[in-house]
């Protein structure tokens, strides 16, 4: 009777708790769901009910917050439920180079080859936000953050210092095994020098703290994020020379290095790599010897040991668009050795998108070189007849000429200028966050600009968020303004087959197939030059604009398209 009356004064807290207990039961909550759970039921006028939360809340606070700790300060947490708001993809079991998230259970250090870029990358972008396990009073943006500094401190125990510091000890001598735990300190101590206990109190004070204050979650996760920024702006720009390494994906990826692609295609030419060729196994192993072959005739240095052909499967280019099927060029992808740290720059998406970009410029770059070819054989053959053969051709090339003058000069120069001043002005700040997003924004411009940024390859949309002057232009699945140019860069390629076998004069056939070539290449002019005139009215017009003042700076293409329809 004692021991019920000693109860029943807790008969309401009782109820209270196993309704909050079936709460957490029907609706499955765990993790840190169970967080924005318990700060609602938290909101109560009974005294008893708000310390019983509270004390639960608090010990689920220790455990986020130690999760939090291991991401921020080391890179990895330990998870073995999938309870913390960033979680690891599924991935291999043997690709794991790091033990850490769901399968860590204690701290292990990191040692990996700095070359094996598929190790790292599958190792650093294996994490994502769960945005159904964030608390709704913790932003997005703060979420955003806290996976970046996680990400940038994972990259840092990749330092290619701590792989000599491996195989020293690796090695056993005691003096050498001395001499590393020295360095191994000294790398550490670059990033955090003597600040790591400062932010551990910190940490400490936040656990110890009565009521939950976001203030202070997002003035530290800002404290630790500029802290690593400066660390990995510092390392990115002398380190790995960022400057050199970004003018090389210009000079390679965006055909900066315009004669040696010139002379690639005429390697490829002589070896009949990328006319309408069948992929076989061969086809890798040609392709890169054609490109040391071009690289070695025109003195390119080491610079091309960084960069080799591949060749993507028939499932993975599907998606893509603009290319023949049976063509290498409609393939091909150039990889890249990227060097460490700049995994966290050019990430495997970035490179998708360099590789777009890539194939796009090279088919145009093969169109005039197709072009040339012809304009020097009709030279040779001295046509008499085909007169209508050699004017058509004229028009093609420059139309050609003029959409690569406005690709490479309008577009490639001017965004690549404004890419390396922003990347002055943040190397001076020291913000690698700021370089970082410089680069997207320029990957975005160039995508928008060459019609080629759409709704299925534009990825995260803060990156189409960061290019305001920019969303007027195409950003949809079917980009108009590209397809009628595919179509136009299909009728070039047919055509330039067409007039390398085509006799003089033409025959009957050879004329009916010619005369299809020249209505449909003035009909497509046509419709393009309609689009571009009418896209010209809406918001950001300024690259259409641009692009129709190439295409038809003194009107020759529209009073030509205008008079044939009048006939």
């Amino acid at each position: 009777m004692f021991i019920f009356h000693q109860v029943s004064q807790y008969r309401s807290l009782f109820g209270f708790l196993l309704q909050l207990i079936s709460g957490v039961v029907t609706q499955r909550i765990h993790g840190c769901a169970l967080l924005p759970y318990l700060q609602q039921h938290c909101l109560h006028g009974n005294d008893a009910n708000y310390q019983a939360v509270k004390t639960v809340q608090k010990s689920v606070y220790v455990i986020f917050l130690k999760q939090l700790y291991g991401w921020l300060m080391h890179g990895k947490f330990v998870d073995h439920y999938g309870e913390f708001f960033i979680q690891q993809m599924e991935t291999n079991p043997k690709t794991s180079i790091l033990t850490g998230g769901l399968n860590s259970q204690q701290p292990t250090h990191t040692s990996v080859n700095s070359s094996d870029s598929a190790s790292i990358n599958s190792e650093l972008w294996r994490y994502e936000i769960r945005r159904e396990m964030l608390p709704y009073y913790f932003p997005a943006s703060w979420a955003e953050k806290v996976l970046f500094v996680g990400q940038t401190v994972l990259m840092c125990q990749f330092d290619p210092r701590q792989q000599v510091v491996d195989r020293i000890v690796a090695r056993g001598d005691s003096k050498a095994r001395k001499g590393a735990a020295l360095a191994a300190a000294a790398v550490k101590d670059n990033l955090w020098g003597e600040h790591e206990q400062e932010l551990f109190r910190k940490f400490h004070l936040l656990q110890n703290e009565e009521n939950l204050n976001v203030t202070k979650f997002e003035h530290l996760v800002d404290e630790i994020k500029e802290q690593v920024t400066k660390h990995m702006s510092m390392i990115v720009i002398e380190k790995a020379d960022l400057e050199r390494q970004l003018r090389l994906m210009k000079d390679f990826f965006l055909l900066g290095r315009g004669e040696l692609f010139s002379e690639f295609l005429t390697q490829t030419q002589s070896l009949k790599l990328l006319i309408g060729k069948e992929i076989n196994d061969g086809t890798t192993r040609d392709l890169n010897r054609a490109l040391k072959l071009a690289a070695n005739s025109i003195n390119v240095g080491e610079d091309i040991e960084q960069f080799s052909f591949e060749l993507s499967g028939k499932d993975e280019i599907e998606e893509s668009f603009c290319y023949e099927a049976k063509s290498a060029v409609g393939h091909i992808m150039l990889k890249y050795k990227v060097k460490w740290p700049l995994h966290l720059l050019f990430s495997p998406r970035i490179l998708d998108r360099y590789n777009e970009m890539f194939r796009f410029l090279l088919r145009i770059k093969k169109i005039q070189h197709d072009l040339l070819q012809i304009w020097s054989n009709q030279r040779e053959r001295c046509i008499k007849h085909n007169s209508e053969v050699v004017q058509l051709r004229n028009k093609l090339m420059f139309l050609i000429n003029n959409l690569q003058y406005y690709l490479q000069v309008d577009v490639l120069e001017s965004q690549f200028a404004i890419l390396m001043a922003a990347i002055a002005n943040s190397a001076k700040q020291a913000d690698f966050e700021r370089i970082q997003r410089a680069h997207t924004i320029f990957q975005a411009n160039v995508l928008s600009l060459c019609f080629l940024l759409t709704s299925s390859n534009s990825g995260e949309p803060s990156s189409l968020s960061m290019t305001p002057n920019m969303s007027g232009v195409i950003q949809v699945q079917e980009n108009p303004v590209l397809t009628i140019l595919d179509s136009i860069l299909c009728i070039v390629d047919r055509f330039c087959t067409f007039s390398m076998f085509c006799k003089d004069p033409m025959t009957k056939v050879e004329r009916q197939e010619f005369v299809t070539y020249e209505q449909g290449f003035m009909n497509h002019v046509d419709s393009l030059l309609k689009l571009l005139i009418g896209l010209k009215a809406g918001p950001s017009s300024a690259p259409l604009s641009q692009l129709l003042l190439r295409l038809d700076f003194n009107h020759w293409f529209s009073s030509n398209t205008q008079s044939s329809h009048s006939q």
